[in-house]
């Protein structure tokens, strides 16, 4: 019979399941999960243990109340501002502490009987419940002291004062009026000490290295000076209406223009030639404006000469130039130029007698009768026009414009020459009329 090989002994692989419930039977390793575990119950019951272990709260504001003696002298604190703020720690029955948010307490001064100036002043902090809370207490505050910042409230109102030399212009081709800046003032607020150190007002403004020949519009910040001229950095406690500005220096083309008179109730047939009925000085001005608007002006004209207002002897008057377009500005020294006209001796004036009349813009409901029956009137011309006139060309219309009321008064009279259209009536004239109802 034959032996039977005998095969090696072998033993089953462990699981990890069954390599972790092994580590349960092993000592050592039960001790040191013991200790770990505790540890964590311990760290969990000591966090939320705030009789032995103060919670600390972040972030509660400082509240500052002066006495009513420093109130009334108008003190106000700077410092602490609404940001400012402490971290506080505080200790109690848990149930109650854990509800404590910063919102349910502040901080406030030890003591505000110091204050009695404008200054700084250290003082020592304490906390202070604004809860319907209790059961707590305050442990410690960080930082325990702080220093109060008093001074009166101040407000003013400053120009802003623009450097006188900014850009250079050229000045061959162009003007410019100045910069202007889209604010004119800024109001500055804060503590009475520093709002009394700002004399002026100015810009940060650094001109550039070429003359300018177009309009330039810049930012600029503001900047505070003393009355040394010295530039003052504010403090955070000063504040400004606005801290920059918007700064246009202008710039527009120049250009030489004619300068015309012109003329009201002139005569039809009288043609008025500058060359040969009159002279102006001076004949020409310098305004400057923009481009497109200066394309299309050759000259500009003076406050129009009524023709009543000339005769053989009254013939130069001194006239304001009109409203030049907008945008355009007159460069000139003057606003007038004289107006002579020529060939005067050539005419000479006649005093006429007019019987005829008309009425014009009477009142509806009204009736107007003349108590004037004739007027001598003043006709200037040339002594042949005027030779052929009579008192039936000459017509005196009455206009009742202003005549409103019932009643005697007087009312202006304009006269107008028919047939001959050279000669007009020199002087302003009035007729004596009653208005009264139909």
């Amino acid at each position: 019979m034959k032996n039977k090989e005998k095969k090696p002994h072998t033993f089953p692989k462990k699981t990890e399941q069954g390599r972790l419930k092994g580590l349960f039977y092993n000592n050592k390793f039960v001790l040191i999960l013991s200790v770990v575990i505790a540890f964590i119950i311990w760290v969990a019951l000591a966090f939320n243990d705030t009789e032995h272990f103060p919670k600390r709260i972040n972030e509660v504001p400082i509240s500052v109340q002066l006495s009513d003696e420093a109130q009334q002298q108008g003190l106000t604190v700077y410092s602490p501002t609404k940001t400012d703020t402490v971290s506080v720690t505080i200790s109690g029955n848990t149930l109650i502490v854990n509800q404590i948010r910063s919102s349910d307490i502040e901080v406030v001064p030890m003591s505000v009987s110091q204050i009695t100036a404008p200054g700084d002043y250290k003082i020592a902090l304490m906390g202070k419940n604004v809860s319907a809370l209790s059961s707590f207490e305050f442990v410690n505050i960080y930082p325990s002291e702080w220093t109060v910042h008093v001074d009166r409230a101040a407000k003013k109102s400053f120009p802003i004062k623009l450097p006188a030399n900014m850009d250079k212009i050229d000045t061959s081709g162009y003007y410019s009026p100045g910069p202007t800046a889209d604010t004119e003032s800024v109001t500055i607020s804060g503590p009475e000490t520093e709002v009394n150190k700002i004399d002026h007002v100015s810009i940060d403004y650094s001109a550039g290295s070429t003359a300018l020949t177009e309009t330039k519009s810049v930012q600029a910040p503001l900047v505070l000076y003393d009355s040394s001229g010295n530039v003052i950095t504010p403090s955070h406690y000063v504040t400004m209406s606005i801290s920059q500005v918007n700064v246009t220096i202008q710039v527009q083309p120049k250009k030489t223009v004619k300068v015309r008179p012109t003329f009201t109730n002139q005569p039809a047939g009288l043609q008025m030639d500058q060359d040969s009925a009159f002279t102006v000085t001076p004949g020409t001005i310098e305004i400057a404006g923009p481009k497109d608007t200066l394309s299309k002006i050759s000259e500009v004209s003076l406050e129009a000469i009524d023709f009543s207002q000339i005769n053989t002897t009254h013939n130069s008057f001194n006239q304001q130039i009109s409203q030049l377009p907008t945008g355009c500005t007159n460069l000139s020294s003057g606003t007038t130029a004289q107006v002579t006209l020529k060939n005067m001796s050539q005419y000479t004036s006649k005093e006429i007698t007019i019987t005829n009349f008309t009425k014009m813009n009477v009142p509806d409901g009204m009736t107007a009768a003349m108590e004037t029956k004739s007027l001598t009137v003043s006709i200037v011309g040339k002594e042949s026009d005027i030779a052929t006139l009579t008192d039936s060309n000459i017509t005196a219309a009455v206009d009742f414009s202003n005549v409103q009321e019932t009643g005697t008064t007087n009312a202006p009279v304009s006269i107008k020459i028919g047939g001959n259209k050279n000669c007009w009536a020199y002087g302003t004239y009035q007729a004596s009329v009653t208005l009264s109802k139909t």
